[in-house]
């Protein structure tokens, strides 16, 4: 159900100017969506509207943009065929009593189009993953990096390409320097990409197993070399990175994550609620943070997505989506992340995903637009029933049309990357069983 109220009685319009006080008059109709479900995303252009209007008055009018809902002369359920256009469709509800005043209420429905296409049987992975990277490079290649057979077991150094058009990952020329799974691979202006972080294992136990060691991978030569790191070395998995430029110059952020929460001599294993900065110079990282960053919030296993299609660094704004674990019973999380804003980075709460997840793959597919794929929930230790899309405009997220959802894989520790032809590569992860998968699924997403 979905409700969002908005009252104007009539003796307050016409007494705006001379009145100080909010006033609301108890007979204002109160409305609810009974059918179908919009806070599910559908597929098709045409609805039936159910809404269940009440009030201690008589209703006389319930109508939206021209068109009238008929009274179906039960449980106040009034009723009308509305047309849907691509996209976010708000509904300004007006409704009337007899004698009282007029209420207006939002209703968003999302329409979407949708198609998946399977290369799974063809195989053009010819392993299975999960925890891997994904990165997309200028000419539409996608790069696949490291990962593990088994949530807890070891990751690769292997690093493996797709051609735009191709049909099967082939092998880089050499391996990374370092094993990882749970790691982030930042995609450099010349098309290198940079690996910070990950564990040597899915499930870590120390300190020890993380990863310290930042490289660069050059997908034109398939080689990769490790780079200094000026300050704290990097000690966290499941965290986020992004790639900003100021003024010509590269840096770096990483927020979160499963690491060392103390440093120092007495190193602790848990979950991360800093944002660290550095400095890309020289193929050097310079670390402008120290070695806990300024406090966001508890998450790993999140996403931070930017809200804007601009992949040059310049995007300001981002949505971070995930599970804020700072109490025993972990709650879901979204943050928009202002970097532009006047007075600094600016964080706003944003409702939470409708089936809160962790260590699902997300991605921009139109300005203000986020999809979210897969994933895992912590306190059934299960799979999400659905993905869903974030519209910002609407100020949350719809589930996937049902046929959608079912003919996705769903998987937890996968990766989601846009195409240049705007498609989404789904690429492998690990099922409810923990077994991982060798999918290739490419989605569209069409809101236009």
């Amino acid at each position: 159900m979905s409700r969002l109220r908005f009252v104007l009685p009539i003796c307050l319009l016409a007494l705006l100017s001379a009145c100080d006080r909010p006033f609301q008059d108890v007979g204002a109709a109160d409305v609810e969506v009974v059918s179908p479900d919009v806070n599910v995303a559908t597929d098709t252009d045409r609805i039936t509207l159910d809404l269940r209007v009440t009030s201690v008055r008589d209703v006389v009018r319930v109508e939206s943009g021209g068109i009238s809902f008929a009274p179906t002369g039960s449980d106040d359920i009034w009723r009308a065929d509305v047309d849907l256009s691509p996209g976010l469709n708000r509904f300004l509800v007006e409704s009337t009593v007899d004698d009282g005043p007029m209420s207006i209420d939002t209703v968003d429905v999302l329409r979407v189009s949708w198609s998946v296409d399977s290369r799974t049987a063809e195989r053009p992975l010819l392993f299975s993953t999960g925890g891997h990277s994904m990165t997309r490079l200028s000419d539409g290649t996608l790069v696949l990096i490291g990962g593990s057979t088994l949530p807890g077991s070891g990751g690769t150094f292997d690093a493996w390409t797709l051609a735009e058009g191709g049909t099967k990952f082939a092998p880089a020329r050499d391996q990374t320097v370092a094993p990882r799974v749970g790691h982030t691979a930042t995609l450099l202006p010349d098309d290198r990409i940079l690996l910070l972080g990950g564990g040597q294992f899915g499930n870590i136990e120390s300190v020890t197993d993380l990863v310290e060691i930042a490289e660069i991978f050059d997908p034109r030569t398939g080689t990769s070399r490790q780079i200094p790191v000026d300050g704290e070395p990097i000690r966290r998995m499941y965290h986020t990175a992004i790639l900003r430029e100021i003024g010509g110059s590269l840096f770096v952020v990483v927020l979160g994550g499963r690491g060392d929460t103390r440093y120092g001599t007495s190193p602790t294993l848990g979950i991360r609620q800093d944002m660290r900065t550095f400095e890309l110079r020289n193929d050097s990282l310079i670390a402008l943070s120290p070695a806990i960053g300024p406090f966001i919030r508890h998450v790993a296993g999140h996403t931070q997505t930017a809200l804007s299609l601009d992949g040059s660094g310049q995007t300001g704004e981002y949505l971070v989506t995930g599970l804020d674990f700072e109490e025993v019973d972990a709650k879901g999380i979204s943050l928009l992340m202002d970097f532009n804003a006047p007075a600094g980075i600016e964080l706003e709460e944003w409702p939470p995903m409708r089936i809160p997840r962790i260590r699902h793959a997300s991605v921009t597919i139109e300005p203000g637009v986020v999809a979210h794929f897969g994933g895992r929930r912590v306190e059934e230790d299960a799979l999400p029933a659905s993905g869903e899309i974030h519209v910002a405009a609407a100020g949350k997220s719809f589930l996937f049309p049902p046929g959608l959802q079912t003919a996705l894989t769903p998987a937890y520790g996968l990766t989601a990357t846009r195409t240049r032809d705007g498609r989404i590569a789904l690429v492998g992860g690990f099922d409810a069983e923990g077994t991982s998968l060798a999918v290739v699924d490419f989605v569209s997403l069409d809101l236009n």
